[in-house]
């Protein structure tokens, strides 16, 4: 199977700060690949360097054979058009309806008309399986429903690859089971490129094709839920079993404080 993406050497520094240190992968055309890791450990910095929202300190990230590292701004914009971004927190816009926040790229960016724009937002939400909320605004939605308004957004354009940043973070139990089951089913329904960052290690197992383990900016290991499971990696074990590493140190507080700062 062909690659689709390819990360290789990528390093950023914020800084004196080396966030990323030399992390190299690549996700096969239509595979769920997960990005797993704790708090600090550079999981979301990664995905925004594949979006292109951080430029990489060095490192290349080659997308269907192109380097966006290098693309001009403009043409960056218009290759995003690939990809769908479901945001941590769902960024939707509250004072938009429903709607209005799924065809949002179209309304602000396109002249077709808004009726087009109206049945796109349809046709996307039942695609998540939500019907009949078109009218209502976020605020009216639980935190369930909002994530998926997110995730019809994502996929509002037909995007090649769709990267969820921690899809099921806050949810409970069952919802987020709802979002994984939404994620592999829109890979085998719309035949989409995924790549899902997360600490969620039910989620992690239960949808990944691979998975890699970065800690402190650096990959550990990468392979698939099975191969992850048995490898012998201390680093590996400890946060697959749930280990503590130990208390709070200064050191640890101002990693995740710079984390936090980060998203």
């Amino acid at each position: 199977m062909n690659s689709k993406i390819i990360v290789k050497n990528l390093v950023k520094k914020f800084g004196d700060r080396e966030v990323l240190k030399n992390i190299s992968f690549d996700v096969k055309e239509k595979e769920i690949f997960v990005l797993m890791g704790g708090s600090g450990s550079g999981k979301s910095t990664t995905i925004k360097h594949i979006i292109g929202l951080l430029k990489p300190t060095k490192g290349e990230i080659i997308i269907d054979g192109i380097d966006i590292t290098k693309l001009p701004e403009k043409e960056l914009i218009e290759f995003r058009k690939k990809m769908g971004y479901l945001f941590q927190e769902g960024a939707l816009f509250d004072s938009l309806k429903v709607w209005e926040n799924v065809g949002f790229y179209f309304l602000e960016n396109t002249d077709m008309p808004v009726k087009e724009i109206y049945k796109l937002a349809q046709e996307k939400l039942s695609l998540v399986g939500l019907k009949g909320i078109e009218e209502l605004y976020p605020s009216e939605l639980s935190g369930g429903m909002r994530k998926r308004v997110s995730l019809a957004r994502a996929i509002s354009t037909n995007p090649e690859i769709i990267l969820y940043d921690e899809p099921t973070s806050g949810l409970d139990p069952v919802t987020s089971a709802m979002i994984d089951n939404l994620i592999v089913n829109l890979r085998n329904s719309l035949g989409v490129t995924s790549i899902v960052v997360t600490h969620d290690l039910d989620s992690a197992f239960g949808i990944g094709d691979r998975i890699a383990m970065i800690h402190k900016g650096k990959i550990y290991a990468i392979g698939t839920p099975e191969e992850i499971r048995k490898n012998p990696d201390p680093i590996v074990q400890q946060f697959i079993n749930r280990k503590a590493e130990g208390p709070i140190t200064e050191e640890l507080f101002k990693e995740l404080k710079s984390e936090k700062l980060q998203k």
